[in-house]
């Protein structure tokens, strides 16, 4: 992309306050046409005194003009302050809500470190981008375009020395973007290792305490900033010898228009007054010149991130579901599998032609050896990813014809990870059902036994759980999680060994929440402690993504099959129970 492209679309986002950008426009214009006006009042200002004529009200009004000036500069600085920063945060709050609306598979595939960089970076480049670009970008414009032209009028000779600098600071400022683009994006590049590997390392950091990691990731992050700034150092050299050779021009420019305004002045060709003229306006565009290059430096840095930035955005705006999409309403919660298939790129793993139906109300359990792809098909059922292949319907209706939105708030999930934010105990319960009262939450966490552990904390409900819960227990975290469920109530429960990190006491009186909640409602479970599906209408097992065995509880505990080998190897069916199931089997047949 261009630099003209990527400052373009930067600006675009300025739209959503078209009135006060055009109101500090209009200012920035005024404000070039006085500041070109000073130059040639204080050359007039020099003739009058040189011939001995009426200073005074010269001399007012190039005041009046300096006071004006002053004034007019801090008014719309401020209100371009303003307007950064409002469009900062907004900005900041929609691409937010955009990037985490994205399917669950769009942030695995990216990186949650990755767009959350790309995000804050960004912003804070393009506030760079709009301050500027009202505080001077557009001033300097049109200074410049007022200034050439002005300069022509008062000495043809004069002012192709300006032209030729021009012409320069151009020549210099191209030479060095096109030996600096490559080092530039490197630099986003290792920008974005270093944030990711921070951020990587803080989110883990009890494992990093436990394998006395501290020392290592540290040396790894100084491994990583030594890369960056080997990459950056480049960049910053050439950018020091552009600055040098400006400087060398802009300097041999102004001893250059000196030497000619002097033999001018000698020759009687020009007044004093006007050589002083028009060396202000030398000086005015040396600065503006300047301006010129850092904005094109402002934009040749800023374009890797807004690139990345631009990709991000482009990538949400594709992946938004469609504006046809349907609602799933009034859910009984039927659901069917039909040819389902879908696999992760580069691997093996996934779901192959996965078929079964499940009536409204009925236990589904998925048991089967780690990989073969549990998990994989409830978040195939809550869309998080689609199917490559085939269709799962509920109630009939195809998921993916209606809005995932409307088919999650018909889906309450427990997660292996209960999934905690950083937020009071209240809060996570009721992150599934806003506007629950008190009442509410206090009877989920009493079904969910978890109103003894709550009751005996200082701010009961109140309580901040800390990052990813990391100030209860895994067990209180596991009932914090089953509590939010049983308040959302869904007519489709899907628990992810939603009893893994409970004692016995406890997952016994979870259970009897889990079964209570289970009453009326589809319910898938994910389960490796096969004692918790006897109770299972059905029993997929899986192996390899392939549905081998379904049936009820007992049917495969009877069958000798894969699934009662299970049974077998964990303890709960000996191998005579399973001779005599088989040999009742066999006579009732």
């Amino acid at each position: 992309m261009s630099l003209f492209k990527v400052y373009a679309r930067a600006l675009r986002y300025l739209g959503a306050y078209k009135l006060r950008v055009s109101v500090v426009v209009i200012a920035n214009i005024i404000l070039a046409a006085i500041t070109i006006a000073e130059p040639i009042l204080f050359g007039r200002i020099i003739d009058a005194i040189s011939g001995k004529g009426e200073v005074k009200p010269i001399l007012i009004m190039w005041a009046g003009f300096a006071v004006f000036n002053t004034i007019a500069f801090v008014l719309v600085a401020r209100e371009a302050d303003r307007l950064a920063h409002g469009r900062r945060a907004t900005l900041l709050t929609e691409a937010f809500g955009r990037i985490i609306s994205m399917p669950l598979a769009w942030h695995h595939q990216r990186g949650t470190s990755n767009a959350l960089h790309t995000l804050l970076r960004a912003c804070e480049t393009l506030f760079g981008l709009w301050l500027e670009f009202m505080r001077n970008h557009l001033s300097t414009a049109i200074a410049l375009v007022l200034l050439v032209p002005t300069a022509l009028a008062m000495d043809l000779r004069l002012s192709a020395v300006l032209i030729l600098l021009g012409i320069a600071y151009w020549i210099i400022g191209r030479v060095v973007m096109s030996r600096t683009k490559d080092g530039q994006a490197s630099v986003e590049r290792h920008y974005h290792t270093v944030f990711s590997h921070v951020s990587d390392a803080i989110s883990n950091v009890s494992v990093l305490h436990s394998y006395n990691r501290i020392e290592a990731e540290t040396s790894a992050l100084r491994s990583f900033a030594d890369r960056l700034l080997a990459a950056q150092y480049p960049v910053l050299d050439w950018w020091a010898i552009a600055s040098a050779l400006n400087r060398m021009a802009s300097t041999i420019a102004m001893m250059v228009v000196l030497i000619i305004g002097t033999v001018l002045v000698q020759a009687g060709e020009l007044r004093v007054g006007e050589v002083i003229a028009f060396i202000g306006f030398a000086n005015l565009l040396i600065a503006r010149l300047d301006l010129m290059r850092q904005f094109a430096t402002q934009i040749f840095e800023a374009r890797s991130k807004l690139e990345d930035f631009y990709a991000l955005e482009d990538s949400v705006r594709e992946r938004e579901e469609p504006a046809g999409s349907g609602e799933l309403n009034e859910v009984k919660g039927a659901v069917e599998f039909r040819n389902v298939s879908f696999g992760f790129a580069n691997t093996s793993q996934g779901v192959h032609d996965v078929n079964f139906s499940v009536k409204a109300g009925q236990t589904v359990a998925i048991v089967g050896p780690t990989g073969a792809g549990k998990t994989t098909l409830v978040n195939l059922l809550q869309r998080v990813y689609d199917p490559q292949n085939g269709q799962i319907l509920v109630d009939g209706v195809d998921i993916t014809s209606v809005t995932r939105k409307s088919l999650r708030r018909h889906i309450a999930t427990v997660f292996q990870d209960a999934g905690l934010l950083n937020r009071s105990i209240s809060e996570n319960i009721c992150l599934g059902r806003e506007g629950a009262t008190e009442e509410d939450i206090m009877r989920a966490a009493e079904a969910a036994a978890a109103c003894d552990f709550i009751e005996s904390r200082e701010d009961r409900y109140n309580t901040p759980v800390g990052e990813r819960g990391n100030r209860l227990s895994g067990g209180e975290r596991q009932r914090i999680a089953i509590a939010r469920a049983i308040l959302k109530n869904a007519p489709i429960l899907v628990l992810d060994e939603a009893t893994s990190a409970l004692d016995v006491e406890t997952e016994n009186r979870v259970k009897a929440a889990i079964d209570n909640l289970r009453q009326n409602r589809t319910t898938f479970i994910i389960a490796h402690r096969l004692s918790t599906v006897r109770e299972a209408d059905m029993v997929l097992f899986l192996d390899s993504g392939r549905i081998v065995e379904k049936g009820s509880f007992t049917e495969l505990s009877q069958s000798n099959g894969r699934f009662a080998a299970l049974l077998r190897a964990s303890g709960i069916l000996t191998d005579d129970e399973v001779r005599k199931a088989h040999t009742a089997e066999t006579e009732a047949a």
